[in-house]
């Protein structure tokens, strides 16, 4: 069995690929729920105007839309460096893990909203979602280890840069 930083660094690519993959299955996640609320929204009258006509209802679907296509927009990113064998893929991975998170929970959490008191019930498939972000959350680590991965890579970037600049200075003073 290997130890330390030898498991750490074997696992490490492999995980950032998995995150990646698994970010492509939120944002798919977040989309249905996305299209799920706003159908029920246009077809769901309330005082005689369908839901999806009220300014509340079309901002939270708004605010859907902007972290899904920011999270697809770092998931597409990070499969490009993938693809081409880039050094950075750990900082990609982890900045569209966490936006793919984020947006498959925010459409769950806003689709719930938007269908009320009938998603809370197993006639609504709303509880499929809810479920299902939650799980994804936590599968390959929680918000929390890929922000921490995501500091740590960039923080290793910032030293690397740091190290250059000092290098840099001191062959200008010769």
């Amino acid at each position: 069995p290997l130890a330390g930083a030898d498991r750490d660094d074997m696992l490490s690519p492999l995980l950032d690929r998995m995150a990646i993959y698994q970010s492509f299955q939120q944002i798919g996640g977040a989309r249905a729920a996305l299209e799920m609320a706003r159908d029920f929204s246009l077809q769901r009258f309330i005082f005689g105007r369908p839901l999806a006509s009220y300014q509340a209802t079309k901002h939270k679907l708004a605010e859907i839309l902007i972290k899904l296509e920011l999270a697809r927009a770092l998931a597409m990113h990070a499969v490009s460096e993938l693809a081409s064998g880039a050094d950075s893929i750990g900082k990609s991975a982890a900045a569209a893990r966490i936006a793919a998170t984020q947006a498959y929970e925010e459409a769950a959490r806003e689709n719930l909203q938007i269908h009320g008191g009938i998603g809370f019930t197993w006639e609504a498939n709303v509880h499929f979602h809810l479920r299902r972000s939650r799980l994804l959350a936590l599968d390959l680590g929680s918000l929390e280890y890929w922000s921490k991965r995501l500091i740590v890579a960039l923080s290793a970037d910032l030293d690397r840069h740091d190290a250059c600049d000092n290098m840099e200075g001191s062959t200008d003073g010769q």
